[in-house]
Formats: C-alpha cells, structure tokens, sequence
C-alpha cells in the first residue's frame, strides 16, 4: 500500500472516533474494565513473585501451588470474561458501520484496507482505554495486596507492598490489547469480506422476528455468570462460624514460638526459640493458670527386627503408602520397590521426637491406649516407660498407623513402650511435614534427660477468665521486640475472618465487573435490535401499533432474558454451593457451611428492574425520530 493510500486509510480509521464519541464510548468503557481486571491481578502477582525472591535468608520462598493455580485460574476468568464484551461490543459497532464499509468498497476499497481501518480503531481506542484501565487496576491491586499478603507465606522484605515495574505494565497492557486484538478479529473479518449489496442489507444476523441470533446464550451466561460468583462469595462470607471452630482449633489461650516458625517461605526453623528471658517475664504477669512446653528433635529411628516385620507387613503393604511414596520418591529409575528394599536393609524411618508437659498432652486427640481408655494417664505416660505414636495422616480424615500400642521403639539409646496412638493438632505441632515419617512424643521430663536443657519450641498458656486482654497486651508488646511470635483466640478469630472477607471481596470485586459486563452485553445487544428492526417498528406504528405495544413487547424480550438467566442462576448457584463451595468451606478451619441463595433473591429483582430499563429507554430515543424518517430508513 503506497503511503497516500495509507493515509487515506488513516484517515478514514480516525474519523468516525472525533465525529461519534457516544458510540465508541461503550467500547472504551469495556476495554478500560477489562484491562482494570488484569491489571489488578497482574500487580498482586508481580509484587507476591518479588517477595518471594527477597527472602529475608537470602534464599527463594516457597509458594503455595494452589496460590499458582488460583492465579491462572483467575487469568482465565478475567481474559474470557474480557473476550465475551469486548467481542459482542466489535460486533455490535460493525453491525452499525456496516453500510459505510459497504460504501468503502463500492469505491475500490479492499478487504485488507478495511481490516485496516478497524485495526487503526482499535489501537486508538486501546491507547485511551488501556492506560486508564491500567491506572485504575494497579491501585485496586494495590489496595488489595496488603490483605493478601497476611495469609501468604514469604519472608521478604517490605511483605505486603507493592513492587511495581515497568515489566508488569507492559506485559498488562500488552496482554490486554491480545484480549482486544483476539475479541476484535471475527467482526473484523466480517466486515472485510462483506459485500456492498450486503452491508446495505446487513441486519446483524437477526432472526427473522428481530431477534440476535445467539447472542442470548452469551448475555445471560454473562449475568448468570456474576451472580453465582457473587452467591459463592456470599456463602463464604455467611459460613463464618466461631462456635465450630474454636473447640476444634484453638488449643490454648496463648501460643508462642519463633516469628518464623510456621512461616512455609522459611527453610531454616529456630525450634528451640523460646528461652529463659521470656519465662522470666511469664512469671510477672498476673493471671496466668497453667504453662505447658513442647519440644522438636528431627532424627531417625531404627526398629528391631520384629517391630520392621509388623510395619512391613501393616504400615508399607498398603496402597496409598505406595502411592505416596511413588508420588515422592518413585522416579529416574528409583522404584516403589527398590526404595522399600533401601528401608528393609536400614530397618529405619525419619521422624521428629516431640517432648510434651502435661498441659500439652492434655490437648491432644483421638487417643488409644494400649489399655483401650481414649485418654493419656499422666502419670503412667511420665514413669519414663512409655511413647506416645503420632498417627501418619494422608488426607484431611485418612490415617494410618506406623506402629501399634505396645510395640517397642528405641529413642536416645532408650527403649519404650509405645502407650498410645493419638492425633497432635495442626497448630501446634511442627509445620513442615515429611511424605513418610513416623513421629513419638516423650514426657518433657524424659525429653530433657535424653536431649538436654534445650529450649522449647513452643509455649502454650492458658490464663484465668478476665484477664486475656490485659495479658494479650503485654505479650504483644514484648514479641514486638523480640524474635518471637504469639497466636491467641482473639488473633486466630481475626485471622480466620479476614481470610474470609478477603475471598469475600475478591469475589465480590468479580461479581461487579462481571455484572457491569453482562449488563453491558444485554444492554447493547437489545440497542443492536431495536436499531437494526427501528424501519420495522416504524411499519407497526404506520399500521396502528400504539408505543405503549411496542414497548410492551420489547419489555416482554427484557423479560425473556431475566427469566432465562433466574433459572440459569439458581441452577447453577446451588450445584455450585453444594459442590464447590461447599468443599472449599469445609477445609477452612472456623468456617462451617451453610446452604444459601439470599444474595440471589437481593439481585435478581434490581437485575429485573435494569433489563426493564434499558429496552424501554433505548426505544424512547430512537422514537424521537418521526415514523417517515424511520420508514425512510433503509
């Protein structure tokens, strides 16, 4: 193409944006929210991957799987949701410039000139649309960020903050023009290949009642689609639940150990932290009741010939203990069974040895005695006889265990009798956790002896009734100052309820611009039909057919569209709670679930109310036009 060519083409690209703003502004306005979606995203992304690179050691962080997978889920989300507005929005503005490509090639304009010119558009429209969007996501992102950032395990510097850069810009913007750019290319296509006798004719594939052709399936999957994600996050919200989880979950009033210690982005855990100076300043405070330590020593144990032929036979038989170790192991030509062979010849497993004070026992569950009582006697665990056996769990209510009360074990050159099987709660117990291990825990006195005066790795303190929020003071206060850390009821409630309300707003947050989306669709789809059938509304009225009919039908299409997507919603909502909701409820410690489709029944009726609204005020407008100059219309 020669370069006047290409400047009439400019041109002609560039004029129908300074001439009818009104009708590109749609356009802008959806770009600006999808772009607003990825960037938001893209910000909390880049500025959780920057902390996981500054670890305070030096080292890399971990990050959760499901955080990866969470993320590329809501990609997805965002780049369709994207592609459904900004494609109908194409659509619709080609439907109504279709007669002046249709001139354009009466004239001798090719097909590739006329992609041309849609393509200069839309890269005009990006360039407004796309760094308003950008600006308006990153401070969503950033807002947002602090939040998340309280339930992600780094060690980073500056945890919770923003770290921007010039690459996250980038990579948003560019990301969100392929959204366009892809969303963009049928309407393309279809005005470039469009004859002139068609375009003059172009209806913009309406049926012949008037009526979009599948364009319904896409608008109400957008409407439906916000309001399930809205239902789902309101279920999240309304399942919080104090009552089910603290007797389950809190063990103690206080907890304290290592600022680090349950920090997953940490390899290296201080597991005896909590030292004298501390207890000193314990032994001040007023209303403390009891006091109860636990220790960590990380070893491997070696078993006599008759107790390795019982957990062969029990223990490493059994399926899912070789799936796990095929999962873990298994590879490079490393066998289930040539590691089996390597655990045969050591006679040897690793595990950690805990020490535990009476306090500490006390908390523990799901106990069974060799004597068959659901209870440790203190006082026969503490004769210095005894272990007790951690069971090996390999799923939330899957356990298995290692060696059965009454076995005899050997640790620190001693021999025991292992007293019971029991369960220690996740919040206390060490939080890094082999795929195979076997775990004892000794009385703290018999610990001591064997390990020597070490200090614990966590402290665990009940206090009188009254006296939590003075003793909660101070010892905030002193872990500010300090290396340490303290959990509470008060802390953990807080924890667990922000974590809640943070899916809640990020639902939320989607919900939104979904429904701004669907709407969007709905509204511009029932534009599209009523001008394109604006010559044949005008014959009815020429015949006879009052406003008020005509409205009446149009409302009765508005009313189509509400009905389907109720009945889409309410569908889909409920399978939705009770599955996936409903799962991802029950594994969240102090949330317990609850059926519920209240949101719907507070949004369908002002979804009603909008889809009523539009057609009507739509036809209003066009009306202002006389019935000759609509006839006239071609």
């Amino acid at each position: 193409m020669s370069n006047t060519r290409k400047k009439a083409v400019k041109k002609l690209a560039s004029g129908p944006i300074r001439t009818n703003k009104g009708k590109y502004s749609v356009m802008i306005f959806s770009i600006i929210l999808t772009t607003v979606l990825f960037s938001s995203l893209f910000t909390i992304v880049g500025s959780l991957l920057s902390e996981f690179r500054q670890s305070s050691m030096g080292q890399y962080d971990y990050m959760d799987p499901s955080a990866a997978l969470i993320c590329v889920a809501a990609l997805v989300i965002f780049m369709v949701s994207g592609y459904l507005i900004i494609n109908n929005i194409f659509d619709i503005n080609i439907v109504s410039e279709m007669k002046e490509y249709g001139l354009l090639k009466t004239i001798g304009t090719s097909g590739k000139q006329i992609r041309r010119i849609v393509k200069y558009r839309t890269r005009r429209i990006c360039l407004i649309a796309i760094p308003i969007g950008l600006a308006i996501g990153c401070g969503i992102g950033g807002w947002m960020l602090p939040m998340i950032g309280r339930f992600i395990n780094t060690v980073g510097a500056n945890k919770g903050q923003v770290h921007m850069s010039i690459w996250i810009i980038l990579f948003t913007a560019f990301f969100s023009y392929i959204t366009v750019a892809i969303s963009g290319g049928k309407p393309r296509r279809k005005a470039s290949k469009i004859s002139p006798v068609e375009a003059s004719r172009y209806n913009g594939n309406l049926k012949k009642n008037g009526k979009p052709k599948k364009k319904v399936i896409l608008v109400v999957l957008s409407l439906s689609f916000s309001l399930v994600i809205l239902n789902s996050a309101y279920t999240l919200m309304s399942s919080f639940s104090t009552d089910s989880y603290a007797e389950e979950y809190i063990v103690c009033d206080f907890c304290v150990q290592d600022e680090l210690l349950d920090n997953a982005g940490q390899n290296e855990k201080n597991v005896n932290a909590v030292d004298s100076v501390f207890f000193d300043e314990l032994s001040k405070q007023q209303g403390v009741e009891s006091i109860g330590n636990l220790y960590l020593n990380h070893e491997s144990y070696t078993f006599s010939p008759e107790v390795w032929n019982e957990i062969e036979k029990y223990f490493f038989s059994d399926e899912v203990v070789k799936m796990q170790i095929e999962s873990f192991y298994a590879g490079d030509g490393y066998t289930v069974k040539s590691y089996l062979k390597d655990l045969h010849n050591k006679r040897a497993m690793e595990g950690n040895t805990y020490g535990m004070s009476k306090m500490t026992v006390e908390k523990l569950y799901d106990v069974q005695t060799m004597d068959g009582a659901t209870s440790v006697d203190w006082e026969k665990f503490n004769s210095g006889n005894y272990v007790l056996a951690e069971r090996w769990q390999y799923s939330n209510d899957g356990f298995l265990n290692v060696v059965n009360p009454g076995d005899k074990v050997e640790i620190g050159g001693r021999e025991y009798t292992v007293y019971a099987s029991v369960d220690i709660p996740m919040v206390i117990e060490y939080p890094v956790y082999g795929p195979i291990e076997c775990n004892f825990i000794l009385p703290e006195d018999e610990y001591l002896s064997i390990y020597g005066e070490v200090n614990p790795m966590r402290t665990l303190i009940d206090v009188n009734d009254g006296c939590e929020e003075g003793f909660e003071e101070w010892i905030k206060g002193y872990t500010a100052d300090s290396n340490l850390s303290y959990t509470s009821k008060k802390s953990v409630i807080e924890d667990n309820r922000a974590f809640g309300e943070l899916f809640a707003i990020a639902g939320l947050f989607v919900a939104v611009i979904l429904g701004l989306i669907g709407v969007m669709n709905f509204g511009n789809t029932m534009i599209a039909s009523i001008i394109s059938r604006s010559r044949e509304l005008a014959v009815l009225e020429a015949v006879g057919m009052t406003e008020k009919q005509q409205k009446r039908s149009l409302l009765k299409d508005g009313f189509r569209y509400f009905t389907y997507t109720s009945i889409l919603s309410v569908v889909l909502s409920s399978i939705i709670n009770v599955t996936a909701v409903k799962s991802f409820v029950n594994n969240l410690p102090m949330f317990s679930w609850r059926f519920s489709l209240t949101s719907l029944a507070l949004c369908l009726p002002v979804i009603l109310v909008i889809i009523l609204i539009i057609p009507a005020a739509a036809y209003k407008r066009l009306s202002r036009r006389s019935v000759v100059d609509r006839l006239r219309m071609e």
